[in-house]
């Protein structure tokens, strides 16, 4: 299925898109986009350390269990939430989950990356530093803050990705 944007003169087809931050947020833009269709790849951090339960089972920081559990149980909390995030069980299966350290790469193979990570200047930067380094030209960049203005957020940046930059502020739940 393929969704289309405009920024100017010129189209882009939106096949796919990457969502950055698993929470209440990041989930539900992720699971709003599932519910028309768009395959969503959804990342966040890399847990620091193991969990009780993780410990006594034998896993490492290593496992994939371990190394996904943020947006996994992020994920989890989105399927109980009322209003319901995804519209059917089916558009779960269009959202694929991984970390920031492992996945980080994908993100350059998708037409729309959104942040929707922590409230602060300095690591959206980072974020977007590391972004800028691997996106391909005309992909689209947006974030979803609601505290810090749009120019802050891009200076810096190369020229094609201040010109595919914007805000995209959902409301909360996004659906």
């Amino acid at each position: 299925m393929q969704r289309e944007a405009f920024m100017g003169s010129q189209s882009f087809q939106i096949r796919r898109v990457a969502v950055v931050g698993s929470g209440t947020m990041g989930g539900g833009i992720a699971a709003l986009l599932a519910g028309v269709g768009i395959p969503v790849t959804i990342l966040d951090i890399t847990p620091r350390e193991l969990t009780e339960k993780e410990a006594k089972i034998g896993l490492t920081l290593e496992a994939s269990e371990v190394r996904n559990r943020i947006v996994r149980e992020n994920m989890l909390q989105l399927k109980n939430a009322r209003p319901p995030a995804f519209y059917s069980q089916a558009d779960e299966e269009l959202i694929s989950p991984g970390n920031l350290d492992d996945d980080f790469d994908k993100l350059a193979a998708a037409d729309w990356v959104i942040e929707a990570i922590v409230e602060n200047l300095e690591t959206k930067h980072a974020f977007f530093e590391r972004l800028d380094a691997i996106r391909p030209e005309g992909q689209i960049v947006s974030s979803n803050t609601s505290g810090i203005l749009i120019g802050e957020l891009a200076a810096g940046r190369s020229a094609d990705f201040r010109r595919c930059f914007l805000g995209t502020h959902f409301f909360n739940p996004p659906r």
